[in-house]
């Protein structure tokens, strides 16, 4: 990492080391600027962030500046040794000496560094086998840092509905267009309480994709939801029909001592759709983790196949057919955008763009370990496959919460009197969120600083 945000836009603006083909040309990591929080490249917000999310290869390309996530994985020794990580406590401390918060007020600034910093800091907690001390030095500084940042809760509420920016850009279309499968689309109707979206509930107890949850650490809630063919009712009768059926659970086929979802499921028809939506969870002035109205990601598969076709996510899988059955799409945050106030913060994924692989990964950093630079082989839109290759309603992991004895998903008695989308899912995320080291620990530290007889972060 070098040392001045400078250097590294110099090396952002120069052309792509030829020769490394495990390396393409791509939106994701070759980004305009990397000076999302002041013009001025070495302001001490984007040196902040350069720290955080950019990594370079041995060839000098630069990565991460406006990855959904820091390229981190469970092996990375990236910011805990050698320059890396002296380069970050230089930067971190340079933050806190000049009390650095209090030059930039916007809200929306100041949620968007501290998710990142977030993010680095549960990486950090995720592993007490190795690096100890310099976890903790680390530590240290992102909990202050993000103490200071933290919002009050009337500027988390002053926040915007970026879904709803996007959709009234116009930058994407509205509905899915068979005779245009290329383009990526942004549902108008998702978050319409009785529209022909159905939002699936799930137990009320779990997050109901808690794979993904844990996969951030709480620091997300997503939100699924079905649409088929024929609207809302048809939607509501296939839940019904799904929580009816006699015999809802087998045996894994390579586990008898497991259980699973059965193969012989009611399946929905082609045209169904399935959208994954994550927007970002944050944490206010008095230390309480709140949800805000920001779309990180939109994830949408639209099933134009379901044939009889069986596997099991995981084994059997007749991958050419996997992907030929799907047509993906995904929108994600761009921090440029969101900043700007462009289209809700959110950009289309190419169809042949790819990145690095840290969801499901073996751990191992890419960077740090030349055997695993295949992880950025694979398109990201393929990637949904991997895990949701089976056909129609087998593919729906989130199916395990729609059969019994969970509870029967079905329209609320009364939808004028249910919360706000805002709020849909937040509480399963925050109780999860609650429960684990990495929030109990950033607890400590803030306890440290604030001492016993004070309240809140500050």
């Amino acid at each position: 990492m070098r040392l001045l945000v400078a250097a590294v836009v110099s090396v952002l603006l120069l052309p792509m080391t030829t020769g490394q083909n495990w390396i393409d040309v791509n939106p994701q990591y070759v980004v305009e600027s990397p000076a999302v929080y002041s013009p001025n490249p070495n302001h001490v917000w984007n040196q902040v962030s350069d720290m955080l999310l950019v990594r370079e290869d041995k060839a000098g390309g630069s990565f991460g500046v406006d990855s959904l996530d820091p390229l981190l994985w469970w092996k990375t020794k990236h910011l805990l040794e050698g320059p890396s990580h002296e380069q970050a406590l230089m930067v971190l401390d340079e933050f806190l000496r000049t009390h650095a918060e209090n030059e930039i007020r916007d809200p929306i600034k100041r949620v968007l560094l501290k998710r990142d910093l977030w993010a680095v800091f549960d990486w950090s907690a995720s592993s007490t086998d190795d690096h100890l001390s310099q976890r903790r030095e680390l530590q240290v500084r992102l909990a202050e840092v993000m103490r200071r940042l933290a919002l009050s809760s009337d500027e988390i509420k002053s926040l915007p509905e970026t879904y709803t920016q996007a959709l009234a850009s116009g930058a994407f279309a509205t509905e899915y267009d068979p005779a245009h499968k290329e383009r990526t689309f942004l549902p108008a109707d998702l978050f319409q309480p009785t529209g022909p979206w159905v939002y699936l509930w799930g137990n009320g107890v779990v997050p109901v994709a808690e794979e993904h949850t844990a996969a951030v650490s709480g620091r997300s809630r997503f939100l699924v939801f079905l649409r088929l063919p024929g609207g809302r009712k048809a939607t509501l009768d296939y839940l019904r029909a799904l929580w009816e059926f006699p015999e809802p659970w087998s045996a894994h086929p390579g586990d008898s001592h497991q259980v699973v979802p059965s193969t012989k499921l009611p399946q929905f028809p082609a045209g169904t759709q399935v959208a994954l939506v994550r927007q970002m969870i944050t944490f206010d002035r008095s230390g309480e983790l709140v949800p805000t109205p920001i779309t990180e990601s939109v994830q949408i598969r639209v099933y134009h196949s379901v044939p009889a076709r069986i596997d099991h996510n995981d084994v059997n899988i007749d991958w050419s057919a996997a992907r030929s059955e799907q047509d993906r799409y995904e929108l994600r945050l761009s921090r440029r955008k969101l900043v700007a106030r462009e289209a809700g913060g959110l950009r289309a994924l190419g169809l042949d763009e790819k990145e690095f692989l840290t969801f499901k990964s073996q751990g191992e950093d890419p960077f740090e370990e030349p055997r695993s630079l295949q992880q950025f082989g694979s398109r990201v839109l393929d990637g949904c496959v991997a895990c949701h290759s089976a056909p129609g309603i087998n593919s729906l992991q989130s199916r395990i919460h729609l059969l019994k004895p969970n509870p029967l998903e079905r329209d609320p008695d009364k939808p004028e009197s249910e919360a706000s989308p805002l709020w849909w899912g937040a509480d399963e995320v925050v109780r999860w969120k609650q429960q684990h080291h990495d929030w109990g620990l950033l607890n400590g530290y803030w306890n440290a600083t604030r001492g016993a007889s004070s309240s809140g972060l500050h």
